[in-house]
């Protein structure tokens, strides 16, 4: 996906006019909140905020406060689906912003093969839209949730009960709606995202590290407890796994080890 061109408001509107362009234009709100109309239908859009425009379509924005978005236009656009318009909203760590806002940066300083990392940006955002659009509806509680998890996997303290009171939910509650979206119950999906990093680690380090250090590392403190949920997961104990999956497995050749 290459940009035809790479832009972003040098100050806040409080209206751009109802315009249409003869390629598609995707653009993502910076700042402020406001009401875009899309072919002659309204939508809400706060900082964040995503739209996908094809050709041809007519689109504006109004907003009291004023709002700074940033656009691309794209001629070999293949949208995720049969709409003209696609509506989106960034995840809780703003992928999608932090990658405009590094293209953007990058063709600023006209970096060295800069274009090259242009189109890879863009098919990174293309990529990123398009796992939205298969999801379907999202929630930002959830994706807050999950982004908690993700970043305590190797926390062997972590209470993920807690966190998950800390939101003002119900757990029962809590739980339905994590299940709802992500097909998983937290504690599930929370022993799933371990377990596939405790399988990475285990390819990598077999061997070298203790299975009791990758248990730690992997957030479980007790390795008998990460041996029956590791095989739970996997159909196999880790040290099995670590025997038929290693990387990192040493051989002796003319007297040297070597990693194979």
């Amino acid at each position: 996906m290459k940009p035809l061109y790479i832009d972003k408001s040098a100050r806040k509107y409080q209206s751009f006019p109802v315009h249409q362009h003869k390629v598609w234009e995707i653009t993502v709100n910076l700042t402020g909140s406001g009401i875009a109309t899309v072919a002659g239908q309204e939508y809400p859009f706060r900082e964040g905020t995503i739209f996908c425009v094809a050709p041809g379509v007519p689109h504006g924005k109004v907003s009291p406060d004023g709002f700074i978005d940033g656009s691309l236009m794209l001629l070999d656009f293949t949208p995720p689906g049969d709409a003209s318009v696609y509506q989106f909203e960034d995840d809780f760590n703003g992928t999608f912003r932090y990658l405009f806002d590094l293209m953007f940066d990058i063709l600023m300083k006209d970096d060295h093969n800069a274009q090259a990392i242009i189109n890879s940006l863009a098919e990174a955002m293309y990529q990123i839209m398009v796992s939205w659009s298969a999801a379907g509806h999202r929630n930002t509680t959830v994706e807050r949730f999950q982004k908690t998890l993700l970043d305590n996997l190797s926390n062997c303290d972590f209470d993920l009960s807690a966190a998950a009171k800390e939101l003002g939910y119900s757990s029962s509650y809590f739980r339905k709606l994590f299940k709802s979206f992500t097909g998983h119950s937290p504690v599930n999906y929370f022993n799933r995202l371990r377990i596939e990093y405790a399988k990475r680690q285990i390819q990598q380090y077999f061997g070298f590290r203790s299975m009791q250090e990758i248990a730690r590392s992997s957030g479980f403190d007790d390795p008998y407890y990460f041996s029956r949920v590791f095989r739970q997961f996997t159909g196999m104990n880790p040290l099995k796994y670590g025997k038929e999956t290693s990387i990192l497995k040493a051989k002796k050749i003319n007297g040297e080890h070597l990693v194979r």
